[in-house]
């Protein structure tokens, strides 16, 4: 297996720059994913290491090696893509085999590595057929073989799961993390989604118009963005943001906004080292729906501050429900126990964990740590 190192990586089409200057350092065996919205620059950055794109500028590692002029037949690695790329007229075991066949394997080699691959991603029983008469998810698991036989340093997957329904992705995200945990290899893999990005990645690369705004493990991100962006992008429901005013009362600090006015408890805002500096500023307070519950079944915890709102509609889901609410000209949404009374059109007295905000700078849209 294999370290990747991408150092000061550009690439522009025309006018254009699709990454911008960007530096990562993937450790051996590392399951990292690329997140973003479209167009952010993450396939873009994956081809690249693949070698399928000419970097602008910057240089890439595979290993201790430089790759920039190396072309991707001899870089050992082994991608995956969205569209599983199967050779429609072979069948599982020879579109499996081919690259192998393509390099010369000895024949016995061969059906050893494509046997073990396929009782690996339990498809030994579709061997003899062809693309045509498999699922979408089996289709992906003869990708994701045709990927492992090669025994490649490094697996480049784009998107692999985008294809397949809800249930599917859910238990192929499972099935992908148990094989890398299985072959300790290091993984590239790119999404939009952000709940692959929190279940399958060991570390996430959060990124938005060529650039990275963030690199860390899931929860440390999800509990610690440092802008505006990560803290929307990652987590779903999306944090809510309120327009506020920072005030400061004696020695106590409050968040002050068009029906909603809270205090910051004491320890919360000593935790803010540069909160003196923002008093009567204009601020954007960010809180997780999972932190606004019923203000009855919070009552006796000091870490809530308690708020009027107006229902708007709610979402049951079964194990809890979202309501959409009102305060004033703050809308934001609460992931409410199940028990809630909250119905849609009515009012509810709902707590806000003042432990669990965030409050970003209005004008760099940074944490203000």
């Amino acid at each position: 297996m294999a370290q990747v190192l991408l150092k000061d990586i550009t690439k522009r089409f025309g006018n254009v720059t699709a990454v911008d200057n960007i530096s990562l350092d993937i450790d051996d065996e590392e399951f990292i994913v690329l997140v973003g919205p479209s167009g952010c620059g993450k396939t873009t950055t994956l081809r690249m290491v693949a070698g399928l794109e000419e970097i602008t500028s910057g240089t890439i590692y595979i290993g201790d090696t430089v790759v920039n002029d190396v072309p991707p037949k001899d870089r050992d690695i082994a991608m995956v893509f969205q569209n599983y790329a199967l050779y429609p007229h072979m069948d599982v075991y020879n579109n499996m085999a081919f690259g192998l066949k393509l390099r010369k394997f000895p024949k016995n080699q061969i059906d050893q590595r494509v046997k073990e691959a396929s009782r690996l991603l339990g498809i030994e029983n579709l061997l003899d057929r062809k693309p045509k008469a498999l699922s979408g998810g089996q289709r992906q698991r003869v990708a994701v073989g045709r990927a492992i036989v090669r025994e490649p340093k490094v697996f480049l997957m784009d998107e692999p799961l985008s294809n397949l329904d809800a249930k599917l992705r859910v238990q192929m995200r499972a099935e992908l993390s148990k094989l890398h945990n299985r072959l300790r290899t290091t993984i590239m893999y790119v999404t939009h989604d952000q709940t692959e990005a929190m279940t399958m990645g060991d570390r996430i690369v959060v990124m938005k118009d060529g650039h990275i705004y963030q690199v860390g493990a899931p929860l440390e991100i999800y509990k610690h963005p440092d802008n505006i962006f990560v803290a929307g992008f990652i987590g779903s429901p999306a944090m809510n943001f309120l327009d506020v005013v920072l005030r400061k009362e004696g020695e106590t600090y409050t968040v002050d906004s068009n029906g909603i006015k809270v205090e910051i408890p004491a320890e919360k805002a000593a935790s803010i080292k540069n909160i003196g500096q923002y008093v009567n500023e204009h601020v954007v307070l960010g809180i997780r729906p999972e932190e606004i519950e019923d203000a009855v079944l919070v009552a006796d915890d000091p870490r809530y501050a308690t708020i009027e709102a107006d229902v708007d509609v709610t979402e049951p889901m079964g194990s809890e429900v979202y309501a959409y609410l009102t305060s004033g000209d703050n809308n934001f949404i609460a992931r409410l126990d199940a028990s809630t009374d909250a119905v849609d059109s009515s009012k509810i007295r709902v707590g806000l964990n003042m432990h669990s905000i965030h409050l970003f700078d209005k004008d760099t849209e940074n944490v203000i740590r």
